[in-house]
């Protein structure tokens, strides 16, 4: 694409925004160097990487802040040069956000494939970036854990610091030398530490001068008491810089030997850096993924221009959509209509975002919009006069038109504004109209815009030529910014000049200077305007009858679920009720059992057994009660149960909606909601007590052999309580011969459990190493 076109359709605000948006300079010159790609293929995998990168940007994305550009540092390592350590500070950030953005990337490989494949092989420097970070300070201070000798050296520094303030210190307040103070401070004049002497005291006080006070009356003076040690900080502060430096120069050494893979990295974190800039704008503009195809066409849907949507974000002003279509039903589009009516704004909608999506960029479009591969688009648009070169505006625009129609062919797009226009109307139109079916004869897609009536024609003489408009408001005076394909444009003139009051002779006169032809072909489009907004009328009727419609099936569908909801509901705070009974139920019983395990007299462990009883008894009776689901089919002669009465019948006559049923010497007419299906009595208390607990299989015998005294107290007590409940008469535990203390402990804790009697067991059962527990009650 040449220069000229990406500069009429304001292509530099894209690479400008994209620039402003991105996080490192390595982002911003891709941003820069920004231009649209003609290879399908291509432009397919940029589509892809903006999508991956949008979804990445939404689920938290990759922090790239603080990555500068670190190319020049890592150079002037290979060349052997030492970095400064705010340079190794540079390259150590660019390490470390490339293994996060590796990290991050890698992780959702499955959702980001183009971008799982851009860091695949990206290089990483753990080891290096470890020591950088062990050697340096985010502020670019050499730290002691650099190496072991610059530690040393630094700790050796601060005891040495120490020494000399702590002996200074007692000299400032020593009354010896106080009246020769100037102040009883220390301070550093050359990197010595000294104090303020007055003048007429220096030959008295021992020490060598380092300094004097601008007046003179004050000359800064070491100590010769601290002179040795001042000299040794010297030589350590040496050690510390020649140290400091050779950590430098191995920091930078490992750094520059290995440049290939610094810049494999630079270049992964600029495309990573621009794809997140790429999606960032897409979220600005909401901009959606255009469907590509193989061919030069378009289809946009609700397309916006991006300076609009900016400015829309800006100041809430309202932006009309435009629906245009090129390259299948038709390849040459007129675009006729009147002054400010939108014809420019459209022509460089299609232009911006054609360059747009084969940049790869989302496009401020609905879903749904197509977007073909061209392999050259050309724009004229705008005043193109020149003072400098003497060109007025119709020689600029015949320059460029001369060069499009000498080079263009099939592949090409073509977006002329005002074609012709600037010199007589005559010469113009026929120039105009010639330049159009040179363009449509070679196969270029073109979109032009005119004043012209003549180019209306061309949609009638030749296939594959369609006219469009933008809207008029003949009432309001007003554009509507609105493009109508199939229908051509009338410029107004005469109704706007009467609609401002110009006098209707003056009117009837202009309109009667107009060709026959011409009046005619406007009275046919006033018709055809009119026919228009009445359909237009009858399909906003018609919408706003199926709106409602709608909504009244949304309404009764909203009902009938809420129905549905409320029987379930009901239904379920039965069974919720029976729940609540049934864990009343376990909760007593748990209750009870610990009082068997606790209570030692046997009267106690009687009237918790017959407590036990009674309340499996009250759980029977509550399950047998408890409402059941409605019955789907029912039959004469069926047994039921009345939810109502509780009670259980046979079915003796049946109706759609109500049923008779035989209760004991009784007949009841009831809704067939209430019927559900009959619940036997169970028989017993023992039978009773084992359907409801529900117990899993409990083995007649315990194997406690190997487990602590505690633990197997634990595992019998729980044992116990699952043998009782699940009706064993006797259970045999193992617990080994050993040293007996575990025997000990198990008959230990026996003797506390109520309602049981123990004993060892028979020799063909264990013998001494097993005890039988029997269940007395």
């Amino acid at each position: 694409m040449d220069e000229r076109t990406l500069r009429v359709l304001e292509f530099d605000w894209v690479r400008r925004r994209l620039r402003d948006l991105c996080a490192t300079p390595l982002g911003e010159e891709l941003a820069n160097r920004l231009a649209p790609e003609v290879d399908f293929a291509r432009v397919q995998e940029l589509q892809q990487e903006t999508a991956e990168a949008r979804l990445l940007l939404r689920e938290g994305g990759v922090n790239l802040r603080g990555v500068v550009d670190f190319r020049p540092s890592v150079q002037r390592a290979a060349l052997g040069g030492t970095l400064e350590p705010r340079a190794l500070v540079e390259v150590w950030r660019a390490a470390r956000a490339g293994r996060l953005a590796k990290a991050a990337v890698a992780s959702r490989a499955e959702s980001l494939p183009v971008l799982a494949a851009l860091v695949r092989d990206l290089p990483t420097f753990e080891p290096l970036e470890a020591r950088l970070e062990r050697s340096l300070g985010e502020d670019g201070q050499v730290l002691d854990g650099a190496s072991p000798d610059l530690a040393r050296v630094r700790r050796e520094i601060r005891a040495t610091q120490d020494r000399l303030r702590s002996q200074l210190e007692q000299i400032v307040r020593s009354p010896r030398w106080a009246r020769m103070l100037q102040d009883p401070i220390v301070t550093v004049r050359g990197d010595r530490y000294v104090v303020p002497v007055k003048q007429a005291y220096a030959a008295q006080f021992p020490g060598v001068v380092h300094d004097q006070s601008a007046t003179g009356a004050t000359v800064f003076m070491e100590p010769l008491v601290v002179l040795q040690l001042g000299n040794r900080l010297r030589q350590l502060q040496g050690q510390e810089a020649r140290e400091v430096e050779r950590v430098l120069a191995e920091l930078s050494a490992e750094v520059g030997s290995r440049r290939h893979e610094w810049e494999r990295l630079s270049a992964v974190l600029a495309r990573l850096d621009f794809a997140l800039a790429k999606a960032a704008l897409a979220e600005e503009l909401d901009g959606c993924r255009p469907e590509l195809v193989p061919r030069p066409v378009l289809d946009l849907r609700s397309a916006r221009h991006p300076l609009l949507v900016e400015r829309s974000r800006r100041d809430a002003s309202p932006v009309v959509p435009v629906d245009v279509r090129l390259g299948e039903d038709f390849r040459t589009l007129v675009i006729t209509g009147p002054n400010t009516g939108g014809k420019t704004v459209t022509l460089k909608t299609v232009g911006l975002l054609t360059l747009m999506a084969q940049c790869g960029l989302a496009i401020p479009a609905a879903d749904g919009s197509r977007a073909g591969c061209f392999a050259w688009v050309f724009a004229d648009i705008g005043d193109e006069q020149s003072i400098q070169q003497n060109l007025s505006t119709f020689s600029s625009h015949m320059r460029a038109v001369v060069e499009v129609v000498r080079r263009a062919g099939p592949g090409w797009l073509v977006l002329l504004d005002e074609v012709g226009a600037g010199t007589d109307p005559a010469e113009g139109c026929a120039l105009a109209r010639a330049v159009v079916e040179t363009l449509h004869g070679r196969g270029a897609c073109t979109v032009v815009t005119t004043h012209y009536g003549e180019l209306k024609a061309l949609a009638y003489r030749l296939d594959g030529v369609e006219n469009a408009s933008v809207e008029f408001d003949s009432e309001t005076l007003q554009p509507t910014y609105r493009l109508r394909i199939g229908t051509p444009g009338r410029s107004n003139a005469l109704v706007i000049a009467a609609r401002l009051g110009l006098e209707p002779a003056v009117v009837d006169r202009a309109r009667s200077y107009l060709a026959r032809d011409v009046r005619e072909a406007d009275a046919v489009l006033e018709g055809m305007e009119r026919q228009r907004r009445a359909a237009e009328l009858d399909r906003q009727e018609a919408e706003r009858l199926r709106a409602e419609l709608e909504a009244l099936r949304a309404s009764y569908e909203d009902r009938l679920r809420r129905l549905e909801e409320e029987r379930q509901r009901l239904l379920e705070r039965a069974r919720e009720d029976a729940r609540r009974v049934v864990e009343r139920a376990r909760q007593e019983v748990e209750a009870l059992l610990h009082a068997l395990r606790s209570e030692r007299r046997e009267r106690d462990a009687d009237q918790a057994r017959r407590k036990l009883v009674a309340l499996a008894q009250a759980l029977e009776e509550a399950r047998r009660t408890a409402p059941g689901p409605p019955l789907e089919d029912v039959a004469v002669g069926q047994a039921v149960r009345v939810a109502s009465l509780g009670a259980d019948g046979v079915v003796v006559a049946l109706s759609d909606e109500h049923a008779e049923v035989q209760v004991g010497s009784a007949k009841v007419r009831v809704p067939r909601e209430e019927l559900r299906a009959p619940v036997a009595s169970a028989a017993g208390s023992r039978g009773t007590r084992r359907a409801w607990s529900e117990a899993p299989r409990v083995s007649p015998k315990l194997d406690l052999r190997g487990l602590t005294s505690d633990e197997a107290v634990a595992r019998l007590e729980k044992y116990l309580d699952d043998a009782l409940l699940a009706g064993l008469p006797r259970v045999v535990v193992v617990h080994g011969k050993g040293t007996g203390a575990l025997r000990r402990a198990v008959h230990g804790a026996l003797r506390g459990f109520p309602g049981i009697q123990f004993f060892l067991a028979a020799p063909e059962e264990g013998g001494d190493g097993a005890t039988v527990v029997e269940f007395t009650q």
